[in-house]
């Protein structure tokens, strides 16, 4: 083991020991800019030479604090990289001709990691973050990939579901009323269970902060309606230019209200695939089963290093 020396580890913050301190660190400045994108680095204090990072990436209207429930136990054992997306969080806007596609927008992330000399971290992405990661192993720009309710995978591709629409419309008119009403209301397990439902199987038990972390994101990305119209009636059809052994898990909530696995289609992903359904989950695995994606996004990585022979 050896102290951390890459190029894109420098600034890195120490990691995370519980929620509150992995909210606190991605709710204040990123500690790396790269390509118009914001980054936290974290991760133990020794890392193997190795030792390539984890990149976690969010989904649509998200930012880098939806991934606050395992960050402190993934920041333990491996160097993460948690990236804003263009348009949302901290991380430029898209310009009006943007490509705001899954494709894009993963060419726009892998020229962030080139310049950060991370160009093929093991990805955990989702939902749209999903699709990127499929997007960037497409693209050899991933060591690994664990894809939690990837966007991009339906039978029939059509217009994003509406509640994803309702969803904006609902944090932004509520947004004057932010400080006096609706953060002091989602201190109340009632209401998140009313607010973080097409999310979480188990809304209710979502930690107040991190409801306001995801209301307040949804509420100032820039982004949100040129992504969702660029995603619309498209899928990923790339399959084929994955490396057949590139390890690949692809992981369904069974209480996911936005894209149920049931609907999705096998054949949209390389067969390696490891294909996973978790009980008792819905669209964000990462809220709800903290534990099981922690132990998915490990397993998937320890094979890319058994295969690549770094172990």
């Amino acid at each position: 083991m050896t102290a951390w020396n890459p190029s894109w580890a420098d600034g890195a913050a120490p990691a995370p020991t519980d929620l509150a301190s992995a909210l606190t660190l991605l709710s204040g400045p990123p500690t790396r800019r790269s390509a118009g994108l914001t980054f936290t680095v974290t991760g133990p204090a020794e890392v193997s030479p190795s030792d390539e990072p984890v990149l976690l990436v969010h989904g649509i209207g998200a930012d880098r604090r939806c991934w606050a429930p395992v960050l402190p136990a993934l920041a333990a054992h491996h160097p993460v990289l948690i990236v804003d997306l263009p348009g949302h969080g901290g991380s430029a806007p898209l310009a009006q001709d943007a490509d705001a596609t899954a494709g894009g927008l993963a060419r726009t992330v892998a020229a962030a990691l080139r310049e950060l000399g991370a160009p093929t971290p093991h990805v955990v992405g989702n939902s749209l973050g999903g699709w990127v990661g499929l997007e960037l192993a497409a693209d050899d720009a991933a060591a690994s990939l664990t894809a939690l309710a990837p966007a991009g995978l339906r039978v029939v591709p059509h217009r994003p579901p509406l509640v994803l629409t309702v969803n904006r419309l609902l944090a932004r008119a509520t947004a004057p009323l932010r400080s006096v009403l609706v953060d002091p209301l989602l201190g109340s397990p009632t209401l998140r269970g009313l607010l973080l439902a097409t999310g979480s199987q188990a809304p209710s038990a979502v930690p107040a902060d991190l409801a306001r972390a995801i209301v307040d994101s949804v509420q100032h990305c820039s982004g949100y309606e040129q992504v969702l119209t660029a995603l619309s009636r498209n899928r990923f059809e790339r399959a084929g230019d994955i490396d057949i052994d590139l390890p690949v898990t692809v992981v369904w909530g069974d209480h996911d209200r936005i894209l149920t696995a049931v609907h999705q289609s096998r054949q949209l992903v390389p067969p390696q695939t490891r294909w996973v359904v978790l009980p008792r989950c819905g669209h964000a695995p990462m809220w709800d089963a903290p534990e099981a994606v922690v132990q998915l996004v490990g397993q998937t990585a320890a094979t890319a290093r058994a295969r690549s022979g770094t172990i």
